[in-house]
């Protein structure tokens, strides 16, 4: 399914849908389901695979074998083990009103010019002191005494 989508109450999302997602409510993505673009709702629960910008007013809950890509905001997010989130996050009680902007992309930078080869250079240090010969007491015989046996 692909456009614009807008539910009210909780929504669970089945299958593979491309397009923005707004809810006023509960949004569940099930597991095996595909959202590519922009979601929002109040609490977002993620089992399947969401690419895009995520916003929830309360919580994102992301659980095992789920997988979140793109940017995801929310004034708290909980990430269970198995879960995989690969994502700009923002976790704040107030979300900036520039937040939903694209970031601009980082200039690729040239390539480094290939070093020089290392070259050996020889220094006069002194020879370390010797260490102390190790005697090992812990299993050593005790002395004979002259008295007894």
């Amino acid at each position: 399914m692909e456009g614009h989508m807008t539910f009210s109450g909780p929504t669970i999302v089945s299958g593979h849908l491309k397009g923005d997602i707004v809810t006023d409510g509960l949004l569940v993505v099930e597991a095996g389901a595909i959202v590519e673009g922009h979601v929002t709702g109040t609490v977002i629960v993620v089992h399947g695979k969401i690419t895009g910008t995520i916003s929830a007013s309360e919580i994102i809950e992301a659980f095992p074998g789920c997988r979140i890509e793109g940017r995801a905001y929310a004034p708290s997010m909980r990430v269970d083990g198995g879960a995989t989130v690969l994502a700009d996050l923002l976790i704040a009680p107030v979300r900036p009103a520039d937040w939903n902007t694209p970031k601009q992309v980082a200039p690729v930078q040239q390539a480094a010019a290939p070093l020089a080869k290392p070259q050996t250079v020889q220094a006069d240090i002194p020879a370390p002191a010797p260490l102390p010969s190790f005697v090992n007491t812990m299993f050593t015989q005790p002395a004979k005494t002259g008295s007894g046996s």
